[in-house]
């Protein structure tokens, strides 16, 4: 038995019959970020029907499985992250005992973080008994176009990048503010500092970690209540242990 799908004749026993196994079987034909495919090309590799293939590419798209433009499907970053485990605690692992020397020197709470998708996400938090001074956890999330954190490690991205991220959730005029913005943190070097209304300084200061065609965008970062002229004392000593956090990961 035989179906005829678009002039692509495909043997039923050949597809697999679930529609777990074949979202699996297209996810399979990505063997790493940078891989590119057209929905034809998986049509061809697959073997799923022409319309289900992209009813599927639709769903996973919507999903942030997949990306998609006008060259073709890649992977998402909700796939990308499932392989970022080992490199997130490998950079946890580097990063510790200068998250304690920078807690140490400036009395003020360490953070590490990672970018996935349009979230934070708060790896480490040292801080002794001041920690609980500051609402952030070990594991949590929180939107990264609304932190000094996330907004230093979206300097590290394409502006185009940025639209994809918050173009459905943002209005245009704040989309143009988070560009501006990010826009100035560039010309830091990823490097950004700011005091809120409660009167909590933060300064952040971002880095890049993975191989190049899966690069992670991570930070670190130091909050308290300190006056403004400790803050710029600090950076120095930030952008120092960016730079020997770098370094390490990028020997192992």
């Amino acid at each position: 038995m035989t179906v005829i799908d678009d002039e692509v004749r495909i043997t039923v026993a050949d597809v697999p019959p679930t529609m777990a196994e074949r979202i699996t079987l297209i996810l399979d034909q990505f063997d790493g970020a940078g891989t590119r495919l057209t929905a034809e090309d998986l049509v061809q590799l697959t073997r799923i029907p022409r319309s289900t293939t992209h009813r599927i590419l639709d769903q996973l798209t919507q999903l942030n499985w997949l990306r998609h433009n006008r060259l073709g499907y890649r992977l998402g970053w909700r796939a990308i992250a499932l392989g970022r485990t080992n490199e997130r605690d490998e950079l946890r692992a580097a990063a510790a005992p200068h998250l304690h020397q920078l807690h140490l020197h400036t009395r003020m709470i360490a953070h590490l973080a990672v970018l996935d998708g349009r979230d934070v996400v708060w790896l480490d938090k040292i801080g002794g008994r001041c920690a609980d001074t500051i609402a952030t956890r070990v594991g949590g999330r929180s939107r990264a176009d609304l932190t000094t954190e996330g907004r230093a490690m979206l300097s590290l991205l394409p502006p185009e990048h940025v639209d994809v991220l918050y173009s459905d959730i943002l209005s245009p005029e704040s989309l143009r503010e988070l560009h501006r913005r990010i826009s100035v943190i560039r010309t830091r070097f990823g490097r950004t500092w700011e005091t809120d209304s409660q009167g909590v300084s933060s300064m952040s200061a971002a880095l890049r970690t993975g191989e190049a065609d899966h690069v992670q965008p991570s930070c670190i970062s130091l909050r308290g209540r300190v006056h403004s002229n400790q803050l710029q004392r600090t950076m120095p000593l930030l952008a120092a242990t960016v730079r020997k956090v770098s370094e390490r990961v990028s020997d192992h």
